[in-house]
């Protein structure tokens, strides 16, 4: 932040990074290093901010803001001296040039008056000088008049100095210098390529590439207390969680103590992805060696306690989270058909509330689908969840906002009763559900042998990526890893985005994190380095229409966000995303062959790196991945584990599966209004928390794309009722095919 020291005047006159910072009496003089190729051009550059009209250092309580705001604005100067196109950060009002350094909804802007004719700057070989005049949230009017005057006196500053201080600069042997000006990246999902991405970069880079927040993470010195990071998508939660651990190690080794650490992600491709971003670093895998004194273990919960309670990974529905609640899905489908054949359901109706009546009174083959999601939801959050499974405790657990508004005893017999059916089957299959498996842990984990053995069995320190996708029980669980079972304040890292939690799980009215391991240090992160501007709006848009429509139950983490992408990757990134509407699903599929051959044309990527994520139920499989491949004639494998794909097939999958991953650019297919959100068949009561997963899906998917979203629907089914918001605001565009 040493920059950032100088932009405020608190420093002296010294050489940093190739730019020279002198202190003058009016004001501050940093002038960068002539290259072989600048000595070619016609003219001197300089910009000018006027601090005496452009109040940027209003930003100074906050410097990694201040930060933020010059890069873009230094940017943007770039791009006009070389008549570059802008991106959508950027605006023109006449000859004016505004620069928006944040994401929405905060409208801060800087303005940049380009037509500065200063005569005697222009005679002395100073070329398109540029003048900041203006930090605020208002636009600025293309008549009003700007003062020159500090520009000018700026200018005269430079001339009188500029051949001493070139003379200041050390002579160095020309060489080419990789681009190292990417900020804190994302995990790219599949394979990772080592050639531009942050995870290949050595530690020492990485560490010097960090933001002040990230850098507040990874040096973080208590290790008793818990530590807490939120953050919008693509903000680099996981790649700080893995470097704090690192360092933590090392830290060990060089003081020769043991310590013992275990790293939680909620998937197997996110686990997978984990391990080979930390093998990378120079220790890293005699650190995953587990006979090591130092050593690090990655794993999935479910993997975890299924090791623990020694069960079978047979017997468990399925070893990914992801497909797991798919099977839930399909045994809950059989449970409500089945209750519905044998008059269970016609037996209770009459004695239901009218909400519950409503959910249950006509099960159609729409309606069936968005009612067992409602079920899997109250089954694994409310049930087993907050309750000891029994309809005692059940009967007394309160409803909450966006799941099954239960009324009375009645409504929460009826449910219990679709419950117990539910357990059935899994018995009469054998198999456990994830929640089984965690409720088998806790009950192990709570008993003496357990206590005896945590002191040479339990870690010094736990992390835990996208802790907002693991509901109560499954939070219970770290507080039974650590070695002292006294300890309130648990020793625990983890990362949250509770825009992509489902259900209540996204509702922070009642925080069970807040209290759950003890008084807890936060950081939120505000920097999104996966996202395009463009993207990075779109989701926004996404996030702020959830917090219209769901209040504080539902959050929005862009309310603070800015973007770093570099100049580089904004050449890169293509328009704003686009709603393609197409006339039946027929249409949409034929075309979905051209969309991606035009991304393969503008991105020059593999095909792996690009992904569809399909919101039509029928494709989200293997078999449906053969008829989309048969269809387009192209090869398409269904995943939920990206390392395993060739780099020549494209990527189809469900948004239930995409947690962790990048891609270069994603298709989101099936997004209309019979689908996100589900409205064929369901009624008032369904839709909250059927328009409420949509709006957490969307956002989910959404910000899995660096360079392009396209959003395909049929017109059949309407235009997407969440999509809205975002088309008036003009960060989603629509095309009728």
């Amino acid at each position: 932040m040493r920059l950032v020291q100088h932009i405020c005047g608190k420093g002296n006159s010294e050489i940093l990074e190739d730019v020279y910072i002198e202190y003058t009496k009016d004001g501050i003089l940093f002038v960068g290093k002539k290259t072989d190729s600048d000595q070619t051009e016609k003219g001197d550059r300089i910009f000018c901010v006027d601090l005496t009209t452009c109040n940027i250092l209003s930003e100074e309580s906050n410097p990694a803001n201040l930060l933020i705001v010059m890069q873009k604005v230094f940017r943007t100067a770039l791009k006009i001296w070389n008549r570059q196109p802008f991106s959508s950060s950027e605006r023109i009002n006449q000859t004016k040039s505004i620069v928006f350094p944040f994401v929405i909804p905060d409208r801060r802007r800087l303005v940049i008056e380009r037509s500065n004719n200063v005569d005697r700057l222009m005679k002395r070989n100073i070329c398109f000088p540029l003048l900041a005049y203006k930090y605020s949230s208002e636009d600025p009017h293309g008549e009003e008049k700007v003062d020159t005057s500090i520009l000018a006196k700026a200018g005269e500053e430079y001339i009188a100095k500029r051949y001493q201080i070139q003379g200041l600069f050390p002579v160095t042997e020309t060489y080419t210098n990789t681009d190292s000006t990417s900020a804190l990246g994302q995990t790219v999902g599949g394979k990772l390529e080592r050639k531009d991405n942050f995870a290949y970069w050595n530690y020492r880079t990485q560490y010097k590439n960090l933001t002040e927040s990230q850098k507040y993470i990874v040096d973080y010195d208590n290790l008793d207390r818990p530590l807490r990071i939120d953050g919008a998508a693509g903000t680099g939660k996981t790649l700080s969680l893995l470097m704090r651990a690192y360092r933590l190690l090392v830290s060990y080794k060089e003081k020769k103590q043991p310590y013992r650490i275990i790293f939680f992600s909620h998937s197997v491709s996110t686990c997978e992805q984990g391990k080979e971003i930390f093998s990378n670093y120079p220790l890293g895998t005699s650190f995953m060696d587990p006979s090591s004194k130092q050593t690090i273990r990655f794993t999935t919960l479910l993997e975890f306690c299924e090791k623990f309670s020694e069960i079978e990974s047979t017997s468990v529905l399925d070893y990914d989270a992801g497909n797991a609640k798919s099977y839930q899905l399909q045994l809950i489908q059989q449970v409500l058909e089945e209750a519905k054949n044998n008059y269970t359901i016609n037996t209770y109706l009459p004695l239901l509330s009218n909400n519950i009546q409503e959910v249950f009174s006509d099960l159609t083959e729409g309606s069936i689908q968005s009612v067992c999601s409602i079920l899997q939801h109250e089954f694994s959050i409310q049930i087993k969840g907050r309750t000891d499974c029994t309809l005692e405790k059940y009967i007394e657990l309160p409803s909450i906002q966006n799941g099954l508004l239960c009324e009375s005893k009645t409504d929460k017999e009826f449910i219990f009763r679709l419950f117990t059916e539910y357990q059935k089957i899994l018995n009469t299959y054998n198999n456990f559900d994830v929640d089984d498996v965690i409720l088998e842990t806790l009950s192990r984990m709570n008993a003496p042998v357990w206590r005896r053995l945590r002191f040479e069995e339990g870690y010094d320190y736990i992390f835990v990526d996208e802790m907002h996708l693991f509901n109560i029980n499954e939070q219970s669980v770290f507080h039974f890893l650590t070695k002292d079972y006294n300890k309130k304040d648990i020793p625990i890292c983890f990362a949250l985005d509770y825009c992509q939690a489902i259900g209540d799980r996204g509702n922070t009215t009642n925080d069970y994190i807040e209290n759950a391991f003890g008084k807890i240090e936060k950081k939120k992160y505000h920097t999104v380095f996966r996202n395009s501007p463009q993207i990075a709006n779109f989701c926004a848009s996404i996030a702020a229409s959830g917090v219209l429509m769901f209040q504080k139950s539902f959050v929005n983490p862009y309310d603070t966000a800015q973007n770093n992408f570099t100049m580089q990757e904004e050449k890169k990134a293509q328009d704003t995303p686009r709603l393609y509407m197409f006339k039946n699903d027929d249409a949409m599929l034929t075309a979905l062959g051209t969309q991606l051959d035009e991304l393969m044309r503008s991105l020059q990527c593999k095909k792996r790196e690009i992904a569809i994520i399909s919101f039509v139920s029928q494709l989200a499989s293997a078999e449906g991945a053969k008829i989309v491949s048969e269809r387009i004639k192209k090869k398409i494998r269904f995943v939920d584990d990206y390392c395993s794909v060739p780099e020549n097939e494209f990527i189809l999958t469900s948004p239930y599966s995409i947690n962790g991953l990048e891609f270069q650019a994603v298709i989101l297919l099936g997004v209309d209004e019979g689908r996100v959100p589900q409205t064929i068949g369901t009624n008032d009561i369904s839709q909250h928390f059927v328009k409420y997963s949509a709006y957490n899906l969307l956002y989910l998917s959404a910000s899995r794309a660096k360079y392009c979203l396209k959003i395909m629907g049929s017109l059949l089914n309407g235009r997407s009722s969440c999509l809205e918001h975002s088309i008036e605001a003009g960060y989603l565009k629509v095309s009728e095919q």
